[in-house]
């Protein structure tokens, strides 16, 4: 997890990343001492992992860095206060910015979107109900596109089948860049809000962003959408 997130930290930022924000970042939230960073980034720079030029740190060529949704802190006491209510329950939540830099047509909406076992899907809402002022809806209401206003943030609860592909960021369990691509073509509201920009979503998220084929097709095959997701990857030659 560590040498991922330096790996990737450093690959989004093409044009150098100071030695000295590293260290910072592994400080403040790695807790790691600066000899150890040191040792770290002295190995992967002998793998040829990443490149060392003077003071700054560049992406070894041909590097993708890998899609992390970083959770802000209204997703984060959000989470906490579902964990709370219901400990034993799987849950994870992101909020719909985090893919507006992977479309053309910014749309004017906002959601969270929690997901979780089928079964738990009620229990789920009726929690939010408690912590937040947000409009809540689960997404296999009839009423759900209607109800997806320009300007209006929504809390949007949706089913999550097991084994989804799910990673934790800040201590919040949030879904990875494979669940979105295949999210996108099933959700209610995540199709909503994305339209017909599937093909240019996943033409822009492979040509930025390293991606787990291996992970993105089981995971499809979980949802049912494996000749969608197949027709989109011939399409746009990965």
């Amino acid at each position: 997890m560590l040498t991922a997130r330096i790996i990737s930290t450093i690959g989004s930022h093409p044009e150098g990343f100071a030695s000295s924000d590293l260290m910072t970042l592994l400080r403040e939230e790695f807790h790691f001492p600066e000899s150890s960073s040191f040792t770290i980034v002295s190995r992967l720079v002998r793998e040829g992992r990443i490149r060392k030029e003077g003071h700054l740190l560049y992406p070894a060529s041909g590097f993708k860095p890998i899609f992390h949704i970083i959770p802000d802190e209204k997703v984060r006491n959000l989470y906490k206060g579902l964990k709370v209510a219901l400990p034993f329950t799987q849950i994870s939540i992101w909020q719909t910015d985090a893919i507006l830099p992977l479309m053309h047509d910014i749309p004017n909406i906002r959601l969270t979107l929690v997901g979780t076992e089928r079964l738990a899907v009620g229990s789920v809402s009726d929690a939010l109900e408690n912590l937040t002022d947000s409009l809540i809806l689960q997404d296999s209401e009839k009423s759900l596109l209607s109800r997806l206003a320009p300007g209006r943030e929504l809390v949007v609860v949706t089913p999550q089948v097991s084994q989804a592909p799910v990673e934790v960021a800040d201590g919040v369990t949030v879904p990875t860049l494979e669940k979105l691509l295949v999210d996108i073509l099933c959700d209610n509201a995540l199709h909503a809000l994305t339209g017909s920009e599937a093909y240019s979503i996943y033409a822009t998220a492979y040509s930025r962003y390293a991606i787990s084929q291996k992970t993105l097709l089981r995971y499809a095959g979980r949802r049912n959408r494996t000749e969608e997701v197949n027709a989109i990857l011939n399409e746009i030659k990965p």
